[in-house]
């Protein structure tokens, strides 16, 4: 561990429809809005220990080929069937034998990835 860092202090995603991505992320993921500046275009989610931080794009963001990032669950069955009761578009649930996993995308076709193991 590091002496002179102490965690992620916050996730980036950028987004197109600011407002509709903060709604969509709090109504669908069930995140809570922990501060938002209009001005500036930035919007903080709270999930846990570090937060995800929605960025309004002031032009076409670039899609990454890889997942930036994962988000973590107790019960990757549950978020799965709560994805799909949402109609979010959702890949199946894969294994590895530690690792169960699967994709989705958000509002905006962003591709983003849960992952459930055993701590």
């Amino acid at each position: 561990m590091s002496s002179i860092f102490k965690r992620i202090d916050t996730v980036f995603l950028q987004v197109k429809d600011f407002e509709g991505s903060i709604k969509w992320y709090c109504d669908v993921l069930g995140f809570t809005l922990r501060w938002k500046d209009e001005k500036s275009g930035y919007a903080a989610l709270d999930i846990g220990e570090t937060p995800l931080t929605l960025v309004r794009a002031t032009k076409e963001p670039i899609k990454s080929a890889s997942i930036s990032f994962n988000f973590f669950t107790p019960d990757i069955e549950k978020a799965h069937q709560l994805l799909i009761q949402n109609d979010v578009n959702v890949g199946s649930i894969n294994e590895d034998g530690q690792v169960k996993w699967f994709k989705f995308q958000d509002l905006e076709g962003n591709e983003l990835e849960v992952c459930h193991f055993i701590e």
